[in-house]
């Protein structure tokens, strides 16, 4: 009998050992498990850190830095004539319209990466001339934008204020549309900065072209921007359906109406 209850209490101590083991077993894969998500979170983070650390080098008007972009700006607008919203010789045979947003993104690819050479091939030699029409629905900070590049285009230097605005564009309704940014910018476009943080506020007159520009970008079904029109007027002609913001699709869509 003894020796029955001895095989029992031995199997029964076996029996609890490989629980504990296999218990012991989970809980260090829990362990294992909850230590690697850690790691793959710091991970992230690190990456995160570096990124953002890193874009703090980058010369913007926003913190209080140097304007970016201030000499290419000179050298791409240098000597051609600018009138209100125009850019480009006045007696052009062809007007491409632009309507943007300044805080839109890819507005600013295009500023940066293709108008000059737009501007090189076609508005340098008299073959075009530029206008540009603002919209303002992506928030507040563009609605104040908005009216700043009007201000700029009293003093004819819109084109000068709008091409520095992209080239230290913010993230989109951050607040970062202040008086001192709209300020530096201002004054690195040859603008004073008085009269277009006046004007971002409190420049009523400068609703008007403004709510112009929206009323043709609807009249021309547009609801995204960049978007363009090309025809013998400001605000009028034909659609350009430009798939990429690359030189190459603008020429292939300016060139058919040159001739």
């Amino acid at each position: 009998m003894s020796s029955r209850q001895d095989q029992k209490a031995q199997a029964r101590a076996e029996r609890e050992a490989r629980e504990r083991a296999a218990a012991h077993s989970e809980r260090r894969r829990t362990r294992l498990l909850q230590l690697g998500a850690v790691v793959g979170v710091a991970a992230v983070v690190g990456v995160v850190l570096v990124l953002l650390l890193g874009g703090k080098d980058k010369p913007n008007a926003s913190g209080g830095a140097a304007v970016a972009g201030v000499s290419d700006a000179r050298a791409m607008l240098r000597g051609i004539p600018q009138d209100g919203t125009s850019l480009g010789d006045p007696k052009a045979p062809l007007v491409l319209t632009e309507f943007a947003d300044l805080q839109c993104p890819f507005c600013g690819a295009y500023a940066t990466g293709v108008l000059p050479q737009i501007i090189e091939r076609y508005v340098r030699t008299g073959k075009l001339r530029l206008e540009l029409r603002l919209r303002r629905f992506l928030g507040a900070d563009s609605d104040i934008a908005g009216r700043a590049a009007q201000a700029a285009a009293t003093r004819d230097r819109m084109w000068n204020f709008v091409d520095l605005f992209y080239r230290n564009q913010g993230r989109e309704n951050t607040g970062y549309v202040t008086d001192a940014f709209l300020a530096r910018i201002a004054r690195a476009a040859g603008v004073p900065a008085r009269l277009v943080v006046k004007g971002a506020t409190t420049g009523a007159a400068l609703e008007r072209p403004l709510q112009q520009a929206e009323a043709e970008a609807q009249a021309a079904g547009q609801t995204s921007t960049p978007a363009f029109l090309i025809g013998p007027k400001g605000g009028q002609g034909k659609v350009l359906n430009i798939e990429r913001l690359d030189i190459g699709a603008f020429t292939a869509a300016i060139d058919p109406e040159l001739k």
